[in-house]
């Protein structure tokens, strides 16, 4: 079910025109690992976070700590607002009653680990943000423009359908999360950018996780986006969601790079493990451990 998102609140930042690539990550998931190595690869641009910083992993204070002594622009995601505002679930949209209840244990955790000075902060996130660059608007939203927790598929998602939210909303891209798998299509009016997660792997049978990052340089038309792997350390990651008593599956996923919770919402196409950072054309083969050793961001 879909949460809408009553009267977004949607301020407007303009990049620097000399500004030639930015960074775009969501579903932080409190991997506090992920997010030190999405930091460290993309220091000095700027940077954007879709939402969901909290749920699933450990310790969601570190990873709050982290965002906020970076100055990376947030935005908030349903799982940011329904803890802020001590709210009762998550409003992730599952409907499935196993991942519901997993989901819930998820939530329950972070929303009692949570300090209040961090929710303090999560309640006064705005919901969208738009990016004005050179000639082109980009609309950074966390599930669709529509609504908070709306899963957009690959697979299930038209150009029409794109084309008619980037002429609704008069940009030339718009970039989500919520889905959590990381996928672009480019249409005859702009683009469609999911920018993946950090806080869990892609459903690949590899345990890297990814982001997207946007280029224009020089000499280029137009504002172009593209997805980045990340490799980054799972181990300690995975022990604190022991120590913490969290499902076993939640460490399970990261470590094997499956989803093992919260799967049922995939469609059929997604469902199917696949190399999630393949260049258009190439093998969609699914990625091994070489691939994943190999898979630092850029």
């Amino acid at each position: 079910m879909r949460q809408p998102t009553p009267a977004p609140v949607r301020p407007t930042l303009r990049l620097p025109d000399a500004c030639e690539r930015i960074a775009l990550c969501g579903g932080l998931y409190s991997n506090f690992a992920a997010v030190e190595a999405f930091l460290a690869a993309t220091a000095g641009r700027p940077r954007f976070c879709l939402g969901d910083l909290g749920g699933f992993g450990p310790h969601p204070d570190r990873t709050l700590d982290l965002v906020r002594a970076s100055g990376m622009a947030c935005i908030q995601g349903n799982y940011d607002r329904a803890v802020g505002f001590d709210e009762r679930d998550c409003g992730c949209g599952y409907v499935d009653p196993e991942d519901r209840r997993t989901a819930q244990v998820s939530f329950d955790y972070t929303a009692s680990r949570t300090s209040e000075r961090h929710k303090e902060w999560l309640r006064e996130l705005p919901s969208q943000l738009l990016l004005e660059w050179r000639t082109v608007r980009l609309l950074l939203v966390h599930g669709s423009p529509d609504g908070v927790n709306e899963f957009v598929w690959e697979s299930e998602t038209g150009d029409a359908a794109i084309d008619a939210w980037l002429a609704r909303e008069r940009v030339d891209g718009i970039c989500a999360t919520h889905s959590g798998i990381p996928w672009i299509r480019r249409t005859a009016r702009g683009f469609w950018c999911n920018v993946g997660v950090l806080g869990r792997p892609s459903h690949e049978r590899s345990p890297r996780v990814g982001y997207a990052q946007i280029d224009w340089v020089p000499g280029s038309r137009t504002a172009s986006p593209m997805l980045v792997p990340l490799r980054y350390d799972v181990a300690p990651v995975a022990a604190a969601m022991r120590t913490e008593r969290l499902p076993e599956a939640f460490a399970v996923s990261l470590e094997t790079g499956l989803w093992t919770t919260c799967a049922a919402i995939l469609p059929a196409a997604e469902r199917v493990p696949a190399n999630r950072y393949a260049p258009r054309g190439a093998p969609n083969e699914e990625p091994d451990a070489r691939h994943a050793a190999a898979a630092q961001g850029d």
